[in-house]
C-alpha cells in the first residue's frame, strides 16, 4: 500500500484541524444553554444541566487531546 504524499497528508490534516474547529462551534451554543438552565431555580432543571456541562466538558477535552495529536503547522 503506497504512502500518503506530503501534500495530501498536510490537506488532510488540516480538514481535520477545520472539523475539529468546526465541532466545537456547534458544541459552543448548547454549553451556552446549558450554563442558563444550570442557572434555574428548579433543582432537577440544574442536575441536567451539569450533567449536560460535564459531557460538553469531556468532548471538547477530546477534541482538544485529538488537535495535539496533529503535526504543528509548517510556515
Amino acid at each position: 500500500m503506497p504512502s500518503s504524499s506530503p501534500d495530501s497528508t498536510a490537506a488532510m490534516t488540516e480538514a481535520l484541524r477545520r472539523h475539529i474547529h468546526d465541532i466545537r462551534g456547534h458544541l459552543s451554543p448548547a454549553m451556552l444553554r446549558a450554563d442558563s438552565l444550570a442557572l434555574s431555580k428548579d433543582e432537577r432543571t440544574r442536575t441536567a444541566a451539569r450533567d449536560i456541562i460535564a459531557a460538553l466538558e469531556a468532548t471538547t477535552k477530546e477534541l482538544s487531546a485529538m488537535r495535539r495529536l496533529l503535526p504543528a503547522r509548517q510556515p
